[in-house]
């Protein structure tokens, strides 16, 4: 082993291969460090490829990633004279070229001549017109996961590539697959972040459309409460006032949307302003539902998406309650004075299927002081615990009788309470939602029986 002379031994002057090595290496750091130092997929990609280029000579360079099956190679980043005939979405198979072999093979490849070498397609010269002589190319590996290839095609000087070449754009290549994973991996936190903001702002604004409280009712203690299992949710709840407020009136909503998130929040939002909108216009309330449904239909289309709704209006002095029942679990009353249930059912088919649907108003009369109604969604009653035991209907009417004393919000938190030690509520699988209603007497006069 010869010995260099030079001032700075870090520097040296004149040098054999050893020494040649060494200066390879150190522009490789240098050029490791120029790579990793951006957080752009697109700027790593591009960087990865000039430097590589500029530093072995090369007159045409590629980089060609797999896509998510990893069955396929997409050119990312084509630079030299050939690059302006190739298309980006030009694929190459596991296994097809030069590319292809690399990708499959995950092993490197040093061509001193194309087109002596049985794996060379040229496809891309026929192309682009361009004549391919050499090539290097080395798979780029995160995790002894090939995720790429990059490749190299003709020296500058017209000299074919060597070994050295071979280890240096391998020494690139090496970093490069770590600063592309990097990369892809700051651009899926930015996204997840931005998302996260995203549905932030849609809960916001999802819980704004929820009642902060309960119109004051002469004759009437009302609550509600919504919890979605996700940050927004298709769960439902309203109060609607009239203008007729002196009657003593006033519209309760509660519905489920199907499946869960975004989607379904957007369908809640657009059932919610139907029915605010056309509930104060005039005709009964199977009309409203009806022109609801109608309106909600063209929205859906063929999407598969549908609205289960209970809506009632209730007349708390002259002590009677219309409603439709929409696909939705009919409500409960229950009545202290008897000790007794008893539902408010009816037929009625989901909203958003048939916009020609004409629903049918239900009524009752006789309510009393100390009935209590309960309007829920499925995800109370099929809440389950660890054992998969649902939580059922069975559990909601035994605290209905056994704090039919306590107001409405009361109820309401005892039943959550009932609901967390069961399963949990902060782990249940779909919304929970409910309303409550109890009759009070009249501050003028009692309830019409």
């Amino acid at each position: 082993m010869s010995v260099c002379s030079s001032s700075n031994p870090l520097e040296p002057r004149d040098c054999d291969g050893t020494c040649q090595r060494f200066l390879n290496l150190k522009k490789c750091f240098n050029l490791s460090a120029l790579i990793t130092s951006s957080l752009d997929p697109d700027e790593v990609l591009e960087r990865i490829m000039s430097t590589s280029r500029q530093a072995l000579g090369a007159e045409t360079c590629s980089l060609l990633l797999a896509d998510e099956t990893g069955e396929e190679l997409g050119f990312a980043v084509a630079q030299g004279p050939a690059s302006t005939g190739i298309s980006r979405d030009f694929r190459i198979q596991r296994g097809q070229g030069i590319a292809g072999w690399v990708f499959d093979k995950a092993k490197p490849l040093l061509i001193p001549n194309a087109y002596e070498d049985d794996r060379f397609n040229p496809d891309v010269d026929k192309k682009t017109g361009y004549r391919t002589l050499t090539i290097l190319c080395v798979p780029l590996a995160v995790k002894n996961k090939v995720i790429g290839v990059a490749q190299l095609i003709n020296k500058c000087n017209g000299q074919p590539f060597d070994a050295a070449d071979l280890e240096m754009l391998e020494l690139l290549a090496a970093q490069a697959a770590i600063a592309i994973d990097n990369a892809r991996l700051h651009r899926e936190m930015l996204t997840k972040q931005r998302i996260d903001y995203d549905l932030k702002i849609a809960e916001d604004i999802q819980r704004r459309f929820m009642p902060s409280s309960a119109p004051i009712i002469d004759g009437l203690d009302m609550a509600g409460i919504t919890l979605p299992c996700d940050e927004t949710g298709g769960d439902y709840f309203d109060f609607i006032e009239f203008p007729e407020k002196i009657h003593n009136k006033v519209g309760v909503a509660i519905g489920d949307v199907s499946g869960h998130g975004i989607p379904a929040a957007l369908l809640m939002a657009t059932a919610r302003a139907f029915l605010r909108a056309r509930a104060e216009q005039p005709g009964d309330i199977s009309a409203v539902i009806s022109d609801v449904n109608r309106l909600l239909t063209v929205d859906t289309g063929h999407s598969g998406r549908f609205m289960t709704l209970f809506y009632m209006v209730i007349n708390a002095k002259a002590g009677h309650i219309d409603w439709i029942r929409a696909g939705h679990d009919p409500a409960l009353i229950y009545d202290p004075h008897t000790d007794t249930f008893s539902e408010l059912g009816g037929r009625g088919l989901i909203l958003g299927v048939d916009g020609e649907w004409m629903y049918e108003a239900n009524h009752i009369e006789g309510l009393s002081p100390g009935m209590i109604l309960f309007l829920g969604t499925d995800g109370i009653w099929e809440t389950r615990n660890a054992a998969r035991e649902m939580y059922g209907k069975d559990r909601i009417r035994e605290i209905l009788s056994q704090n039919a004393h306590r107001c409405a919000a009361d109820i309401i938190n005892v039943i959550l309470s009932s609901l967390d030690a069961f399963g949990g509520v902060g782990c249940q699988g779909d919304d929970v939602t409910m309303v409550v209603l109890k009759i009070l007497p009249s501050s003028d006069e009692s309830i019409a029986m």
